[in-house]
């Protein structure tokens, strides 16, 4: 398992890029009470979870899977300016 942070405004650029790789959105954006959206993205065992928290800046991506599947590293595999040190943010 991976986790990383990102700035909010940056989540369509991830999920499209996400999207370019194979990832599919297994479910619409869905608003919990407590003001939280969770996006669930797959591709075979892989699995990508992100957490926004309407009231804050960063959001929060988990990469679920072994290298193996495509999981854990797939964030270090998008262009500048992603990071390639896992668990670090993706933006400052």
């Amino acid at each position: 398992m991976d986790r990383y942070t990102c700035l909010r405004e940056l989540l369509p650029v991830i999920e499209t890029a996400l999207a370019a790789k194979g990832y599919v959105a297994e479910a619409a954006y869905r608003y919990a009470v407590d003001g939280r959206r969770v996006t669930v993205m797959t591709r075979g065992a892989a699995v990508i979870t992100i957490h926004e928290d309407l009231g804050r800046d960063m959001a929060d991506i988990t990469v679920y899977g072994s290298p193996e599947t495509g999981g854990i590293g797939v964030l270090e595999e998008l262009p500048p300016p992603f990071p390639s040190v896992p668990g670090q943010a993706l933006m400052p």
